[in-house]
């Protein structure tokens, strides 16, 4: 009676991973449709110290993101330089103004 019942708790779980491979593997697949639609919008102002460290972790990996939207919300330090440096490094990002960003949220939304 015992080894029944080790047996059923031992079929369960294997039919448990089972199902959650098959489960993962649709994730998969609906995250690789929707990756082409996905955008991180990042408003900044004044970031220079961590900006560039915080967009290269950001880049690095399995390319989580698509496009990168960053809207600069009037940087008085060298924020701008250091994003503009980041894009000619083929980051794929977009640099927006606080005018630009706006009109670019509103046609999203």
């Amino acid at each position: 009676m015992f080894e029944f019942i080790l047996y059923s708790i031992m079929w369960v779980f294997c039919v448990y991973g089972i199902l959650s491979l098959i489960q993962d593997n649709m994730r998969i697949k609906t995250y690789r449709t929707i990756q082409e639609k996905l955008k991180i919008i990042l408003t900044v102002k004044d970031v220079e110290d961590g900006i560039e460290n915080y967009i290269r972790e950001l880049s690095l990996g399995k390319n989580f993101f698509n496009n990168l939207v960053v809207i600069d919300m009037g940087s008085k330090d060298d924020t701008i330089e250091i994003l503009k440096e980041l894009e000619e490094e083929n980051i794929n990002m977009k640099i927006l103004n606080k005018t630009e960003g706006k009109n670019y949220l509103e046609k999203m939304f």
